[in-house]
């Protein structure tokens, strides 16, 4: 008996320094994406190709360009679902924005009472995407990357956007047209094909609306398929010296009809040069 409890504790201990090993390597993993991110190109002074309601939302919202910053970065709560139907766990979020060239990091972890918990790491660095899906933060649940993967992030990128004013005026690859009185798109040509988003600006001359058709996505056997993408931005406020929207909400549309499966609020807003 005593033999039996003195194997146990030793296979509990082991399990919790692989668990506290694997953590520490994945931390640093991930402030090494932070630190390509950081060390991109810096921002670009592009204002005078954009169409007015897309600069004038820039400016209003705080983008500066003095001292050519690169990242902005926030933390992020909300809900989250991998896949279709199921159901919301909650999250705390940690995001870095490249400002002058196509990037972005957010690592995201399940928060609450549940025994079984996730994290997830959704990246587009060196014009390459992936999304790495962990149990209990250790064990590999999911995988993704590959042309797919990586024009889909391009789009991420580009419908992410009213958190990243200071690259609407600072990206150099972002291409822009007027579509409509009150609506704008913007695209980015990848190595994967073109990545095409639209806005909706409300009257107030605030981005409220992301459209996106043909989206690359992964169903829930792994295989890729293009999908209509929508968003919706809220709350505008100043934080950290940019006046961004405080929570917004992403999902696609299916045969069924529209289904959000990101809704998430910020915390606090950072730019680094």
């Amino acid at each position: 008996m005593e033999t039996a409890l003195y194997v146990l504790v030793l296979v509990s201990l082991a399990l919790i320094v692989a668990q506290v090993t694997a953590s520490r390597r994945h931390r640093a993993f991930v402030l090494d994406l932070a630190r390509r991110l950081r060390d991109s190109a810096p921002t670009l002074d592009v204002e005078a190709t954009l169409p007015p309601i897309v600069a004038d939302f820039a400016r209003r919202n705080g983008a500066n360009l003095d001292g050519m910053p690169r990242v902005a970065s926030f933390h992020q709560t909300g809900e989250l679902r991998i896949r279709k139907g199921g159901a919301f766990r909650s999250f705390l979020a940690w995001q870095v924005v490249a400002l002058g060239r196509a990037g972005f990091l957010w690592e995201a972890r399940q928060t609450g009472a549940s025994p079984v918990w996730v994290r997830v790491l959704d990246a587009y660095i060196g014009a390459e995407g992936w999304l790495e899906v962990w149990l209990f933060g250790t064990i590999p649940l999911k995988k993704a990357e590959g042309d797919a993967v990586s024009l889909g992030e391009a789009y991420r990128y580009l419908a992410e956007l009213p958190w990243a004013p200071d690259a609407i005026l600072g990206n150099p690859d972002l291409a822009w047209r007027v579509t409509g009185p009150d609506a704008a798109e913007v695209r980015m040509t990848v190595q994967e094909g073109v990545a095409r988003v639209r806005f909706g600006f409300d009257a107030a001359g605030d981005i409220v609306t992301m459209e996106a058709e043909g989206r690359p996505a992964l169903d829930e056997d792994g295989r890729t398929v293009n999908r209509d993408w929508r968003g919706r931005y809220d709350d505008y406020a100043w934080i950290g010296g940019r006046r961004v929207p405080q929570s917004g909400e992403v999902g696609y549309v299916y045969t069924s009809g529209y289904e959000a499966y990101f809704r998430g609020r910020i915390s606090d807003y950072e730019i680094s040069s």
